[in-house]
């Protein structure tokens, strides 16, 4: 049977590996004449570890200003405070330095600056919503935003996202921005700077692109193009994760993981991702709980929900995890377990009165709907829920 789809390539320039980030960084920003540089940072990175102090010395006066008031989920009051320094600083370029909030908080607060946005409510009207047809449909789409050069110390693979996510504080529900242009333009990957990244956040932060590559394979829109990466990516975590001292981490591991987190993405936001994910988001919204322990406590259970529907798929993935006599969803609970991180919903300290909340919040998602077994009640969402609530 002949398929018809489309793959969208990012608006990417370039992945650096195996250099020093700050000598990397510095020689982006001569090559493109910028000189009004944000750096934006998490407080660890910033103050507690001085990882930017290298950036101030390459940088020089071309450096403006430092911003490091980041929170988890990137609050769109967060959001709003980004905003207002690009207002006020108007930069050529922004290089971020963290995780996936540093990256998202940076992207929306790109989109908002670029619409002008003066207040939260200003920048919750740019959000992204789902018509009937169940397709993504952004308000606005501004001919170019503030493009960032991305230093990342974790394993979200949130730099090659052409989607941020930033929760409402007020409806306590996390929301999806998109900009073909939200990618991270310039990647720089730092495997020794990412020894200073807290182990339990490292292999958190790797299941979440665990369930890039998992989602990618498992999409209704994924291709032979998407399904080498993905699975590629999955032989590389199974063989290069392991918990323990981060600081005595072999480098060549860490920059595996990187070259996983990369191939992992190849159908970020290109391969509609499914229930892992739109769960997820809302889980990490309404419970606190961090983005790649989403991807644990849930993802076993949505590969359970969609194995009959997977076929031969379900195969692929505990086989790329070296576990091919087992389903997918044990193959990927025995590397949570192997890492020893939370796989369910009660041990990552949701409480069973959310759920209720979580299955409403989901089922208007762009990934619930695109999930590949489908899910069109909250009910459905409250039977993967309950799978997940004990391991």
């Amino acid at each position: 049977m002949i398929k018809s789809s489309h793959y969208d390539f990012l608006d990417q320039k370039r992945v650096i590996y195996g250099r020093n980030f700050a000598e990397a960084v510095a020689e982006e920003i001569t090559e493109r004449n910028a000189n009004r540089v944000l750096v934006v940072s998490s407080k660890t990175l910033h103050r507690k570890l001085n990882v930017t102090a290298p950036l101030k010395e390459t940088l020089g006066d071309r450096l403006l200003e430092i911003f490091d008031d980041i929170e988890p989920h990137a609050p769109l009051e967060k959001v709003l405070e980004l905003t207002s320094v690009l207002l006020r600083i108007k930069p050529d370029v922004i290089v971020s330095i963290g995780g996936g909030s540093v990256i998202d908080t940076v992207k929306v607060a790109a989109l908002a600056y670029a619409q002008g946005a003066q207040t939260v409510q200003d920048i919750a009207a740019l959000r992204v919503t789902i018509n009937d047809a169940g397709q993504q449909v952004s308000p606005v789409n501004p001919d170019n935003i503030v493009r960032q050069i991305a230093v990342p110390t974790t394993l979200s693979g949130a730099e090659f996202g052409t989607i941020g996510g930033a929760v409402d504080t007020v409806r306590n529900v996390k929301d999806i921005y998109t900009h073909p242009q939200m990618c991270s333009q310039v990647i720089v990957y730092d495997a020794e700077l990412c020894r200073l990244t807290p182990n339990d956040l490292w292999v958190a932060t790797a299941m979440r692109a665990v369930d890039h590559a998992v989602e990618t394979i498992l999409s209704p829109l994924a291709t032979p193009y998407t399904d080498g990466p993905a699975l590629h990516a999955l032989k590389l975590f199974g063989r290069s994760l392991q918990a323990g001292d981060q600081v005595k981490m072999s480098l060549g591991s860490i920059q595996e993981c990187h070259f996983a987190v990369w191939a992992a993405t190849i159908g970020l936001m290109r391969t509609p991702y499914g229930a892992s994910h739109g769960i997820g988001h809302q889980v990490g919204a309404i419970a606190g709980v961090q983005h790649g322990l989403c991807s644990c406590v849930l993802l076993p259970s949505v590969l359970r929900y969609n194995a009959t529907a997977a076929g031969e798929r379900d195969t692929w993935i505990a086989e790329a995890l070296g576990c091919k006599d087992l389903s997918a969803s044990d193959a990927v609970r025995n590397l949570i377990r192997r890492l020893g991180l939370p796989d369910s919903l009660s041990k990552a300290g949701v409480k069973r009165e959310q759920l209720p909340i979580i299955a409403s919040a989901a089922l208007g998602s762009f990934f619930v709907r695109n999930n590949l077994q489908p899910i069109t009640e909250a009910s459905q969402i409250m039977e993967i829920l309950d799978m997940a609530w004990e391991s």
